[in-house]
């Protein structure tokens, strides 16, 4: 049986990793892509580099030789995020990935839940991760030419992850798991991007659970991700008062997620 080693990645790799991620990502072809590509940064050094800096990253060891790449985002020491996995082209189908996930959880004993995307169109993906237990819970519609399919794994049945409730959001609050229902969205608005100068569209809709109700910040392409009624997931959200009024945001890094 091959075995593999983890090692925390470093600068030095980045043009190492950059190059086997993208072979890996565009292999994708093979099982459904529209084309060949990945998702943003995949084939860059820099943001490899990027993603060491902000995430934990590892590189695969197989004999010494960096065969693929693994990083996850902490949201809190209860939950965490698979960000990427890729394995380059040759290794496929031979246990490294599934050992790399499982040296991953295995660095992360604390950790009630972990998530993760994928695309629909990925039947290899897909099927790896139903394979190790990840169940769908919704869908990611953060790309207009696809939808992601939005996977949850609980480690422990008997210790079951408790998101926060509306009722307790207070401002302050940063990388929390929200759940509720979309009760209204009001009409969309602009704005000026103080960091670009954009003009960005912005709507508010009232989120709501049985402890409370929450206005929910939607900027430009989630505004029409979602429609009132549907029950929704904020992942990585993080709350702020604007005018005295709790806002809950979701961010650069946070996701949205529709319910099933």
């Amino acid at each position: 049986m091959i075995e593999i080693r983890m090692v925390r990645a470093e600068k030095k790799d980045a043009e190492e990793l950059a190059s086997i991620s993208k072979k890996a990502y565009e292999s994708d072809v093979e099982v459904g892509a529209p084309g060949p590509g990945g998702p943003p940064g995949y084939d860059s050094p820099s943001s490899h580099q990027r993603f060491m800096q902000f995430m934990d990253y590892f590189k695969i060891l197989l004999d010494d030789n960096i065969v693929g790449g693994i990083f996850a985002r902490s949201g809190g020491k209860k939950h965490h995020v698979l960000e990427g996995i890729f394995v380059d082209p040759p290794h496929h189908n031979k246990g490294i990935g599934t050992q790399a996930m499982e040296l991953l959880w295995g660095l992360y004993p604390d950790v009630q839940i972990w998530t993760l995307g994928t695309p629909e169109w990925n039947v290899r993906t897909r099927h790896f991760y139903e394979k190790l237990g990840f169940i769908q819970v919704g869908w990611e519609k953060g790309d207009s030419n696809w939808r992601g399919v939005w996977y949850q794994k609980v480690m422990d049945s008997s210790s079951p992850y408790e998101m926060t409730k509306i009722g307790e959001l207070k401002d302050g609050l940063k990388d929390i798991t929200v759940e509720g229902v979309i009760l209204t969205i009001a009409s969309s608005r602009k704005v000026t991007s103080r960091s670009t100068g954009k003009i960005l569209n912005v709507a508010n809709a009232e989120l709501g659970d049985a402890t409370g109700k929450i206005v929910l910040v939607l900027w430009s392409e989630q505004i029409s991700q979602v429609k009132v009624e549907d029950r929704v997931r904020i992942e990585f959200g993080y709350v702020n008062s604007y005018r005295g009024v709790n806002q809950l945001n979701i961010g650069w890094t946070g996701r949205l997620i529709t319910l099933l």
